[in-house]
């Protein structure tokens, strides 16, 4: 893009491509790339993020702020900036 921005979408792929990059690795099988994130490939990227992290709580703090697991950080803007 020549005004250096990003779109959503290209973002939005980018950060797919975190997931199925790290699948289609360890499946061996780069046509495993078919844009749908599956629990076996979150499970197995943060599976592999985990190794890097020596603290369990850390981590959990790590995920939590990443996703709001807990669910208790409340956000007004959604994805695509929807109210």
């Amino acid at each position: 893009m020549k005004s250096g921005k990003k779109t959503e979408d290209e973002i939005l792929c980018e950060f797919l491509d975190t997931f199925e990059d790290h699948h289609a690795d360890v499946a061996g099988n780069e046509d495993s790339r078919d844009g749908v994130i599956t629990h076996e490939e979150w499970c197995e990227y943060y599976n592999n993020v985990s190794m890097s992290v020596d603290d369990d709580a850390y981590f959990e703090a790590m995920m939590n702020s990443t996703w709001n697991l807990k669910g208790d950080r409340v956000t007004k803007k959604g994805w695509g900036g929807e109210v």
